[in-house]
């Protein structure tokens, strides 16, 4: 079709030019072969010309992707309605099968607006058991759980529930948070604590052998070993663990070199205390910590 389209174009336009060497009468003859033209090349071309223009502006010319909606049944749960919003989450559960957000939807009205632990429960255990969902999400629905577990007093199955996440994604940001968790749950430490130093290192010590990731038990440790039990050499060493630590967060790193730069001051040490701020100033260029950090290193340059 195109070949034939454009062998007549050519003889077209070779009248056409021909027809308007010929003068005035010529460019009346050139009136119809150069309507031909146009009908052959100029509907089609308009056609793919606005079309594309036209979906381009509007968001159309392609397939449009189906998605399940579900703000019908968030109005019916806001109207005091949670069984027929379940339905209608149900229906387009149907034709989109391990949605993620229409289930996490469903165990939240279950759980929060139906009080049924046990739906809601197994609707999240639902979502953790698909493998096609994304490590995130299952951590956002699997924490979810854990929330509820303890809201509802049973720390034994927010544990296995958290413990479980954890050892699913070893090595990575998911595992540190559930440690975290896990580790404040049945012990909580302050380097203050009036109790003899060495009964607070006792309990540290005890702790991080059970949960190893536990950063706030390891920096109150380095904290007693440093200002109570009189070994700085032990206290740096566990400061220096909390590094190796993936995943800490930017404040909690700036917070502990600022404590470093403290303790080498307490023992006269300014250079020491200066590498500690350029170390926050290097790590953190963009955030507040870097601004703190280059104060702190005016008012000590003199030292």
């Amino acid at each position: 079709m195109i070949a034939w389209k454009l062998g007549i174009s050519s003889l077209l336009l070779i009248v056409f030019v021909a027809s308007l060497s010929m003068g005035p009468l010529g460019m009346l003859f050139s009136i119809l072969p150069g309507m031909l033209l146009g009908l052959l090349w100029i509907a089609p071309l308009l056609g793919i010309i606005s079309g594309g223009a036209i979906n381009s502006l509007l968001g159309g010319g392609g397939e449009v992707e189906a998605k399940p909606l579900y703000s019908v049944a968030e109005a019916k749960r806001r109207q005091g309605k949670p069984i027929l919003a379940i339905e209608l989450i149900e229906e387009e559960l149907v034709k989109f099968p391990c949605d993620f957000e229409g289930q996490i939807l469903k165990a939240q009205i279950q759980m929060e607006s139906m009080g049924d632990f046990p739906s809601a429960e197994g609707t999240i255990l639902c979502i953790a058991a698909q493998p096609q969902h994304e490590p995130g999400k299952i951590a956002t629905a699997l924490n979810q759980l854990a929330d509820w577990q303890k809201k509802s007093g049973d720390v034994d199955g927010m544990k296995l529930t958290l413990a479980g996440l954890r050892d699913r994604y070893p090595g990575t940001a998911i595992e540190f948070s559930c440690a975290q968790r896990l580790a404040r749950l049945d012990f909580s430490v302050d380097s203050n604590d009036p109790r003899d130093a060495s009964e607070i290192v006792s309990e540290c010590l005890k702790q991080l052998a059970e949960h190893p990731l536990d950063s706030h038990t390891r920096e109150q440790l380095a904290r007693v070993y440093f200002s109570r039990y009189g070994k700085p050499d032990l206290a740096w060493e566990e400061m220096n663990k909390l590094f190796v630590i993936p995943f800490q967060k930017s404040r909690d790193l700036a917070r502990w070199l600022n404590l470093m730069a403290d303790w080498h001051l307490e023992k006269s040490n300014p250079v020491g205390a200066r590498e500690c701020l350029k170390q926050v100033m290097s790590r953190f260029p963009d955030l507040p910590y870097c601004v703190q950090a280059q104060e702190r290193l005016t008012r000590i340059k003199d030292l």
